[in-house]
């Protein structure tokens, strides 16, 4: 009862908020995302329809929350993997500056998207902080981001719909 208390409500509603934007975001773009990308299939051959586009879109913004999250488990391990090894020859260096500059243009030049990944690692980065200070375990302190994450997601994608819904129902 003494870890409850001493939870960082602060914190986690930060999180909870940041994750529900996101969710309700991807709520209210995932429909246009989808007509564009249905009509962009229609003349490149695809079969996939409106709809299935429209789930796969929530799926993949749902899997993007639980790899920002599976992430935080190692991340010297992944700084290690992305940055360690592509200095070793001068070769493998130059490679390593053209991919990463390529990558911070990208990243430039989409800011709006790169402004909403920045936001959600940061999060979730200062949840994980909070509670590690607190004394809990690797393994809690993930489950309770992923908890956390997913359920503000997922609470942001369903309010969205239903105002959305609610909207429709009023003005009909």
């Amino acid at each position: 009862m003494a870890k409850l208390i001493r939870l960082p409500f602060f914190c986690i509603a930060i999180v909870m908020l940041t994750y529900g934007s996101f969710g309700w975001y991807v709520a209210q773009s995932a429909s246009p995302w989808s007509h564009w990308l249905a009509s962009q299939g229609e003349a490149w051959g695809w079969v996939l329809e409106d709809d299935t586009i429209f789930l796969l879109l929530h799926i993949f913004a749902g899997t993007l929350v639980l790899v920002i999250t599976a992430s935080l488990i190692a991340p010297v391990a992944i700084i290690t993997i992305l940055f360690g090894s592509s200095f070793k020859s001068d070769n493998k260096a130059i490679i390593a500056v053209l991919l990463w500059s390529f990558v911070v243009v990208m990243m430039l030049r989409w800011i709006a998207i790169s402004a909403h990944l920045l936001l959600l690692i940061s999060a979730a980065i200062l949840a994980k902080l909070e509670l590690q200070k607190l004394g809990y375990s690797q393994w809690k302190v993930m489950s309770i981001l992923v908890f956390i994450c997913l359920g503000g997601f997922t609470l942001g994608l369903l309010s969205s719909y239903h105002v959305d819904i609610r909207n429709l129902i009023i003005n009909y």
